[in-house]
């Protein structure tokens, strides 16, 4: 399995932020990879930034083996233009294509961005760990997720470099394991819980992490940030960082070899809870095309 894992090229992308992030991974290790702040543009610039990395790395769609796509939850239009995307070259190259949950791949995002913050040290120990990767839903809410990074038996190793243009570390699967689903979220109860949590006096029992990390878009959100830093100290670590598209391929690549993808024509977004304005939206689509069916 291991062979066949190295020789897979896979097709990486995710649109659910306001970065749009993009990939080629050749087995494990990233072969390109872009980040572009084009919120506004992501349906005009996708297609052809996808065509331009193909042909700088010299690929076509004969090399591809597979399609990785992140579906959110995120930007409803955001996700909904790389979703459709995916299925639309799947479909027209007869290429599987996987969805992942873009929250995992922006935690793990965040994990790496921690490596770069140490470049002194060979690695960056990591124990239990509690991760919220944080995508901004407006009015004081976030997308997120809760990730953990340890395991029961201690620390875990993470590896500077085995992210972009790097040997993956086989430490990796221990890291970003789920432990509350995709979902929106009041920032504030996120606060209490991380508050509720790290406060609590029984350590024999409660499920008390080493720290937190807030990944993702925290900017709206670190005057609450910064008031559990002044309460729990270096408990509380804060990073801003962007999607890095090459996790959506991994995550995606591992998925896929343990069978967990359908009919591309099934893939869905995880649009999660729409805000008012955009259920108008979709309610408005699907009536338009409710009644072209109907002509």
């Amino acid at each position: 399995m291991a062979v066949q894992h190295e020789q897979d090229k896979v097709l990486a992308l995710d649109t659910s932020t306001s970065s749009m992030a993009l990939a080629l991974l050749h087995g494990q290790k990233t072969a390109a990879h872009m980040e572009s702040q084009a919120e506004r543009n992501h349906s005009l610039k996708l297609v052809p930034a996808l065509q331009s990395m193909l042909q700088e790395r010299g690929w076509n769609n004969c090399d591809v083996s597979l399609l990785a796509v992140g579906i959110g939850p995120g930007s409803y239009t955001g996700v909904r233009i790389s979703v459709t995307a995916a299925k639309t070259i799947a479909w027209a190259w007869g290429k599987p294509v996987v969805g992942v949950s873009s929250l995992h791949a922006l935690a793990l995002s965040g994990l790496e961005t921690a490596r770069e913050h140490f470049p002194s040290e060979s690695t960056l120990n990591i124990g239990q760990d509690w991760v919220y990767p944080l995508i901004d839903a407006r009015r004081g809410q976030v997308y997120t997720a809760r990730f953990g990074t340890g395991t029961t038996t201690g620390a875990v190793e993470v590896e500077p470099g085995a992210g972009a243009f790097g040997q993956a570390s086989k430490k990796d699967a221990q890291l970003g394991y789920r432990v509350h689903e995709d979902g929106i979220r009041l920032f504030s109860q996120v606060a209490e819980e991380v508050t509720h949590a790290l406060g609590s006096e029984n350590a024999e029992t409660a499920d008390i992490p080493e720290r937190v990390w807030f990944v993702g878009e925290i900017e709206p959100h670190m005057e609450r940030i910064a008031a559990l830093q002044q309460q729990f100290g270096d408990r509380i670590q804060a990073l801003s960082c962007t999607m890095k598209a090459h996790w959506i391929g991994r995550i995606g690549l591992e998925a896929f070899h343990q069978g967990q993808f359908g009919d591309t024509h099934r893939l869905e977004p995880n649009y999660t809870q729409l805000t008012e304005a955009e259920a108008k939206l979709l309610a408005k689509e699907q009536a338009a095309a409710k009644a072209i069916q109907q002509l």
